[in-house]
């Protein structure tokens, strides 16, 4: 149980008992008038013996406590004070007047107003006390619900709508949130003084109560909750108004809290997204460094080799230094080209549909990891597929990166074959190798599209990238990569 309902709980008994209403006041002068010509009726119709002097009091004290139980303390003394009243008047002597002859009838009303009074009391206490207990127990439920619905609340539009309904039956009346972004039920319209009202307390953070009926202001109590966020709700009337309010406190306080859990939620998921994204940053970069200088320390030894000793180098070593440039020229490039596809596809660009047939591109991604891997054992088993809506160029490549990934990392020869299942097509390509490690593994069927923390090029990123970008998937299993794409974008 959160703090702001159990600040609401505990009773109050320094508070003067609620006020009564003119309905109670009415019908407790009606109970007391009509016992007493009640009363008086049954004295003129039955014999003395039935209804002796001394009972009378005891008559009247049914009415007050009746007034006390049904309609609480202040009706309670109200009825014992008009019992004596009518004690007085109608049955003691001399009759219709409230002038006492004997002192003994004096002690007898006095003593009867006392136990009268008293009793009407204790009633009166136990009626407004048991009237405070359901009041309490009715909006301890409402805040009980709110609070489950408040947690299961995951944006701030959803914790105020959950609040709403609550926030109704606490006040039982109209109920509003005026927010930055408008007023909650949408299309409510407030008129210019309950939006000034709803300002004021936001500047100045104390409630700002409803105007008087009659006078000129705002129609519902604006009640400050979080910066920018006020609750307006209808008048509190009634016996227990001062509870509702309470309650409306504490609902308060709880959809603040709420808000606040929100936010924090928030915060902490932008602050785990960018340091995710400075690991995969920080791991890209790391790839990078070792990727890109083994092809520029190649390139630039053989440059300065053939500067500085072009003239006495024989002919087949020339060629080598050339082969080497020109073959470290070409993985650089493929580098630059995977992070420059990796770099668009974050931006999220809309592939191209354009009607391509699969096992044209698988043919060309092959034929390509042929001449860019000397000796490359490639072997090709394609099925009848249909064409599909897709970008050729992004499939291609992504064939292609699987394919160097496996010349690169596994043993020869990688297979590639191609087949169809329902509503997609399947690229499979394997090798003679050990398998992905483990961590490459996890990393391939998580969401994460960044490489992996000490993943050694961008190639599978590019590709995973790819299959997501497409509408398909990536995946690993039975020793080969799988690459899916549906036949329908």
């Amino acid at each position: 149980m959160d703090q702001s309902t159990h600040e609401f709980m505990p009773d109050q008994p320094g508070r003067m008992p609620p006020v009564p209403t003119a309905l109670g006041l009415l019908w407790t002068l009606a109970l007391v008038v009509a016992t007493g010509i009640g009363t008086k009726c049954a004295i003129w119709l039955l014999p003395a013996h039935l209804l002796p002097a001394d009972v009378l009091p005891l008559v009247f004290l049914v009415a007050v406590l009746l007034s006390a139980v049904a309609f609480g303390f202040w009706c309670g003394l109200f009825a014992a004070v008009l019992a004596f009243s009518a004690l007085n008047y109608l049955f003691t002597e001399p009759l219709y007047t409230f002038h006492i002859a004997q002192v003994a009838d004096l002690v007898a009303l006095i003593e009867f107003l006392l136990v009268a009074a008293l009793s009407g009391f204790l009633a009166g206490r136990l009626h407004d006390r048991a009237e405070a207990a359901r009041t309490r127990a009715e909006a301890l439920a409402v805040l009980g619900d709110l609070s489950e619905t408040l947690a299961e609340a995951q944006t701030l539009t959803q914790a105020l709508q959950a609040a709403l309904p609550a926030l109704g039956r606490l006040c039982q009346g109209p109920a509003v949130f005026v927010t930055p972004e408008g007023v909650l039920p949408a299309g409510t319209k407030l008129d210019p003084s309950t939006l000034v009202a709803a300002e004021r307390a936001l500047r100045s953070g104390q409630a700002q109560p409803a105007a008087a009926p009659g006078w000129e202001g705002t129609c519902l109590t604006m009640l400050p909750v979080t910066e920018g966020i006020v609750i307006g709700h209808a008048p509190l009337t009634g016996r227990d108004g001062q509870w509702r309010e309470l309650a409306i406190g504490a609902l308060a306080r709880q959809t603040r809290l709420a808000l606040q859990r929100l936010e924090f939620a928030a915060r902490a998921r932008t602050e785990r997204l960018r340091a995710e994204a400075e690991a995969a940053r920080s791991a890209v970069l790391t790839s990078l460094s070792h990727d890109l200088r083994t092809p520029l320390a190649t390139i630039l030894g053989a440059a300065s080799a053939l500067k500085e000793l072009d003239q006495q180098l024989p002919p087949a070593a020339r060629a080598d230094l050339l082969a080497a440039i020109e073959e470290e020229a070409a993985r650089l490039n493929a580098h630059v080209s995977n992070l420059m596809q990796l770099s668009r596809l974050e931006l999220t660009s809309k592939p191209r549909q354009d009607w391509v047939d699969v096992n044209d591109l698988v043919t060309a991604a092959t034929t390509r990891a042929r001449r860019a891997v000397q000796g490359a054992d490639v072997q090709v088993k394609l099925a009848d597929l249909p064409m599909i809506q897709s970008e050729g160029g992004l499939i291609e490549q992504a064939v292609f990166n699987i394919i160097d990934n496996a010349l690169a990392h596994g043993k020869l020869p990688v297979s590639v074959s191609t087949s169809e299942t329902g509503d997609s097509l399947q690229i499979c390509i394997a090798d003679q190798g050990p398998g992905l490690p483990v961590v490459m593994a996890d990393w391939l069927a998580g969401p994460e599209l960044r490489p992996a923390l000490g993943q050694s090029g961008l190639g599978l990123a590019v590709a995973k990238g790819i299959a997501h970008h497409l509408g398909g998937n990536l995946a690993w299993a039975d020793g080969a990569f799988t690459l899916t794409l549906p036949k329908t974008s």
